[in-house]
Order: C-alpha cells, then sequence, then structure tokens
C-alpha cells in the first residue's frame, strides 16, 4: 500500500489523510429495508467538511457543546467528525435517558446545537422552551421538518470554501455525561490525547486492519464504542456495520451476512449467546450430544497446554456467527469466567478489558498474545496502575488507582466532584482488584458496592451474583446490602438479592406457580450457598419478575433497583496464537499519531 508522507500533521490533516487512504472502501453501513445504506471514506470525508461548515455558518463557535441524540447509525459518526472539524465539543446522549436526565444534561452543559434523529425529535421540541442555550435543532433523517429544524442532508459546503478550525491534542473532544447510576449524572471531559492514545493502543494490542469487519451494537454514546468500535476500525480502514437490535439470533444472522470479525459487546449478551448455543445442545440427539461433550472436555483440555482445536472440533457453531470471527471484546462489566472458558473451548477469542468513562475508557485489556482467564488484561502501554492495598482485604486487593494519557481532563464544571477522584494525577476508580504475579489484573468488586456486615466482614456482590449465576434457574440477580429490621443483625447490613427467574428452565407446569418458582430459587441459592463463606450467604431474597433496571452498557443500575424495591436497603452497591499481521501497523501515520499522544 502506498504510504503518505505526513509532516507536523495536525488531527484534521489526519482524518483527511484516512479519508484519502481508504476512500471507496465502505466506512459505515446500516442495514435499512433489506438493503445496506453505506457511506465509504471519501463520503465521509465530504459530508464532515459540509456539517462542519454548516455548523460554523449557523453560529457555533470553538469550544461551544454540540449534543447527539440519536441511535447508532452512519449519520452518527457524520455528526461527530463535523463537530470535531469545527473544533466543537461533542455531547453524546444516551437514548434511553428519561426527558429529565435529558433536560439537565443539555442545560448543564450548555448546549448550542443538537442533532437529532427523528425517533426522539418531539423530546427535543417538547422541551426546548426549558432549554436556554438551544439555538438549533438538526435532524438525521431525511423526512421533511418545519422550521426550525434544519436537516442533515441539506448541509453542504460550497467549492472553495473552509470547513475546518485547527485542533490542539489538549483540547476538549467530548463531555461525556457519566449514566448516573449513583447520583447526579458528571460530565466527563476528555481531550483529542486521551482519544488518540486509546486508538492507538487498542489498534496496535488488537490488531484493527482493512480486513476486519466490525458489528457494532453497543450505543454510541458509550465510550468503549467510541474509541474502540469507531475510531480504532476507521483508522485501521476497516468496515462498521450498525445494528439495531440486541436478539441473539438477530445479530448472528447480521454476522453472517457481514462476515463479521470483530464485535465490542458487554457480558450479557456473550451470555445470552452462551445460553442460546448450550440449549441447542441439550437438545440434540443421544448420539449427537455424546460426540460433543467428548469434543468439549478434550478441546478444553488441550487449551491448557495452549492448543486451540474448538474452530476445528466446531466448525458448525462458527459458520453460524459468520465464520470469519477474529474476537469478541468484553468490556463494561464482569465477565462470567465459565462463560469465557466455554467460549475458548469453542474455539471463540474473548478479549476482555477494563475501564471507564473517566478513563477514555480502557486501562487494561486482554490481547492475543498475552491473555489469562477471568482477568481483565495488563494495562495499555503508557498507563500506571497501582493497587492501594488495605489489612482489612486478601491477595493484596484494593482500590485500583490510575495515572497516564488516558486519564479525563475532570468533571465538566464540577471541580469538588473532580477533586474527589483526581489526585496528584492519580484517578481513583473506587474498584477492587488485585495483580497477580504475573501482572494481570484481576476485579473483586466496587467499592461502593461493598456490604459491611455487623460484625465487620465485607461482602462483595459480585462475588456472591458469580457463585448464583452458576444456576441455569437464575437469569439475573442482583445482591445488595439490607438493613436488618428484627433479630441479633437488626441495624446492621444483611445480604439480600433480587432474583429473576429463567422460566425457561422451569418444568412448563410450574412456570406459572409463584410457589413453585420460589422453592426453586430458594433450594438454588441453598445449594450454590455451600460454595461460600457462611456470612457470605444470602439471608433473604425476593422474586423479581421483569428485566433489572439497566444502563445502556447493560449494567445493573442498582440504586435505581434499590428505590424499585421499596424496601429498607443500604447503598453500600494466557498466551496465545497471533493475529495475521496488519500491513497498516507502523506507517508513518502512526507514528505521527503516537508522537502527538506522547
Amino acid at each position: 500500500m502506498r504510504r503518505v508522507s505526513l509532516k507536523n500533521v495536525s488531527i484534521i490533516e489526519l482524518m483527511v489523510t484516512i479519508n484519502k487512504r481508504y476512500s471507496k472502501q465502505t466506512a459505515v453501513q446500516i442495514k435499512d429495508n433489506g438493503c445496506f445504506r453505506k457511506i465509504n471514506y471519501n463520503e465521509l470525508g465530504c459530508r464532515t467538511s459540509d456539517t462542519a461548515y454548516n455548523l460554523i455558518k449557523t453560529g457555533i463557535e470553538r469550544g461551544e457543546r454540540v449534543a447527539i441524540l440519536a441511535e447508532s447509525r452512519p449519520e452518527w459518526s457524520v455528526a461527530l467528525f463535523g463537530i470535531i472539524s469545527c473544533a466543537a465539543i461533542t455531547v453524546p446522549l444516551d437514548t434511553k435517558l428519561s426527558e429529565t436526565e435529558i433536560k439537565f444534561i443539555l442545560n448543564d452543559s450548555e448546549t448550542k446545537a443538537i442533532f437529532v434523529s427523528q425517533k426522539y425529535l418531539e423530546t427535543v421540541l417538547q422541551l426546548k422552551p426549558e432549554l436556554p442555550n438551544l439555538q438549533t435543532i438538526i435532524l438525521l433523517d431525511n423526512e421533511v421538518a418545519a422550521a426550525p429544524v434544519l436537516r442533515l442532508v441539506d448541509f453542504k459546503v460550497p467549492e472553495g470554501e473552509k470547513a475546518y478550525r485547527k485542533l490542539q491534542p489538549d483540547d476538549l473532544a467530548l463531555i461525556v455525561y457519566t449514566s448516573g447510576t449513583t447520583g447526579s449524572a458528571k460530565g466527563v471531559e476528555l481531550t483529542y490525547r486521551n482519544l488518540l492514545f486509546e486508538t492507538m493502543s487498542l489498534h496496535e494490542l488488537i490488531a484493527f486492519s482493512p480486513k476486519d469487519r466490525f458489528l457494532s451494537i453497543l450505543p454510541l454514546n458509550h465510550m468503549l464504542e467510541i474509541t474502540g468500535g469507531l475510531f480504532g476500525p476507521l483508522y485501521a480502514g476497516a468496515e462498521i456495520t450498525y445494528g439495531d437490535s440486541l436478539k441473539p439470533t438477530t445479530i448472528m444472522e447480521l454476522m453472517k451476512e457481514t462476515k463479521t470479525s470483530v464485535m465490542l459487546c458487554v457480558p450479557l449478551v456473550l451470555k445470552m449467546f452462551h445460553n442460546g448455543i448450550f440449549k441447542k445442545i441439550a437438545d440434540l440427539p443421544k448420539r449427537q450430544k455424546t460426540l460433543f461433550d467428548f469434543l468439549f472436555a478434550l478441546s478444553k483440555i488441550l487449551l491448557k497446554l495452549n492448543f486451540r482445536t474448538g474452530k476445528l472440533f466446531f466448525r458448525k457453531i462458527h459458520r453460524q456467527f459468520g465464520g470469519r470471527l477474529r474476537c469478541f471484546v468484553s468490556g463494561g462489566a464482569p465477565l462470567d469466567p465459565q462463560v469465557e472458558l466455554d467460549f475458548n473451548a469453542l474455539g471463540f477469542n474473548i478479549l476482555q478489558g477494563y475501564g471507564l468513562t473517566e478513563t477514555s475508557p480502557v486501562i487494561t485489556v486482554n490481547n492475543f498474545r498475552e491473555r489469562k482467564y477471568g482477568s481483565v488484561g495488563k494495562p495499555l502501554p503508557g498507563i500506571e496502575v497501582k493497587i492501594l492495598t488495605s489489612s482489612e482485604t486478601s491477595r493484596a486487593e484494593g482500590e485500583i488507582i490510575t495515572k497516564g494519557p488516558h486519564v479525563m481532563k475532570g468533571y465538566y464544571r464540577n471541580e469538588a466532584k473532580t477533586l474527589e477522584v483526581l489526585r496528584d494525577g492519580w484517578f481513583y476508580t473506587g474498584d477492587i482488584g488485585y495483580f497477580d504475579r504475573d501482572g494481570f489484573l484481576y476485579i473483586s468488586g466496587r467499592s461502593k458496592n461493598l456490604i459491611v456486615l455487623g460484625a465487620g466482614k465485607k461482602v462483595f456482590p459480585e462475588e456472591v451474583e458469580e457463585v448464583m449465576n452458576e444456576s441455569q434457574f437464575i437469569k439475573e440477580i442482583c445482591v445488595l446490602g439490607r438493613i436488618a429490621a428484627k433479630g441479633m443483625r437488626k441495624g446492621c447490613e444483611e445480604v439480600y438479592a433480587v432474583v429473576v427467574p429463567n422460566l425457561d428452565n422451569f418444568p412448563f407446569e410450574q412456570r406459572s406457580n409463584k410457589t413453585a418458582v420460589r422453592e426453586k430459587i430458594s433450594a438454588e441459592i441453598t445449594r450454590l450457598g455451600e460454595k461460600l463463606a457462611d456470612y457470605k450467604r444470602i439471608v433473604d431474597f425476593e422474586i423479581w419478575e421483569e428485566e433489572l433496571p439497566k444502563t445502556s452498557t447493560r449494567k445493573i443500575k442498582r440504586k435505581i433497583l434499590l428505590d424499585k424495591i421499596g424496601k429498607n436497603v443500604a447503598t453500600g452497591s494466557e498466551k496465545a496464537e497471533y493475529p495475521e499481521n496488519n500491513d497498516f501497523a507502523e506507517d508513518e501515520l502512526t507514528v505521527k499519531v503516537k508522537e502527538i499522544v506522547q
């Protein structure tokens, strides 16, 4: 491939170079009415210029905030790059937010313009009288729009006109509001240096290439999807397809159609895939089931010896996922170790990582060269991570703190909250973890989720949840600390659980029998509780008949759940084969970006 000479390249010139390099290749696409609507790299560049020019013409000044409220789609990317090119700051909004939350964020960020899809246009129009800073509404769809709404499709830049402003690495790129699982949402300020560092790091560790086909199912307001699922693939010249459903069957059909090679996902999606695969295995005729069990057990043994035979043994299963999948990248929540091990035994690569919005977001990640099951990998090169140990924890556990070019600038207009988590350049994550002797990080729990019992014993809810998730009769579980109302524990926290039963695995005649369901769940909790220390065992529980409330990244909203249940509950919440060579690994463009982020 012809290399482009880049000297003293700016971030805008970097974007232009990428668009020219991959010109006619598809950059982003989505299936619409049975056909794929595509935008190639050249068109993405042109539409970016159109958008930036018109934002400037509408009065958007350098550093002003422009929001995006829309489902993941090609136009989302056009809007984002347009905002970047005019040197404004993007405020990506979660489409699952309530109107009250949307209003708070738009006012707190003093958003001056917003890109919105047809689905959420009415919401924005209704809120506009309460949004004094909002001046411009831009519709991403091509439908006819009444004044004062503008349309993205109408944006054009006159020939010869300037369509961008210069940017510096330390300029703010994004203000990403946290999901608000605890308290008010905070605006996380992220710079171009943050984003470039993450993009380059993931590009090198997971070896993105122009041959890759990404399937995007995470919302684009999520930082993992922005860096690992948008910037990373586009930097490598890959193709991104947006999916509009989290149904496993729909996702798998799209994977087959697009020959997906990489997919970023959350653990819940992997668990749904896992349950579907093994439910079909359980229904096989006895002879086929026996053969599968033998090959699966053999694959697990060989995996321990670093021989990966799963893809050879289970070709039919791989064909269901398109047959070209290089890896799943998992983040956003802890991954069940059994799900991870089973997928690897089947021949799939799962690269689990860890991070937060405040860290742009990845801190650690497993990669093709080095990985360990159950861990979240090693820190990205250039990142410092420490464990603040305590005499009350085992295995050198403690709070995870981190420092480096991935850490946010701070919380927008919230110095007090910034000072709580940023001290001498170190970001205090609030997560509990430990390193093994090989430098792999393991997450034990979340300090603010910690349950402190009357005798001073401490329980991490995630540990109890992991054990209980072994039951085929439990679909979801959330472990909380409840204040005991009577008995010897009165006034102290005790281990309590909210359980969503997996009714599909109950005998048909029991599914509508609430007493039978509760008795079975109780028996499962007692059985699995034998694996836990006495003080970690669940004292009481209740059945929840609907999906537990979650954020857009599928984390359980513990605080909201506490409010909903209406109880007095405390708020205390390996080595392997190398990927194929990437021709785009160390050219002048890569070297230049390294210079920018260092």
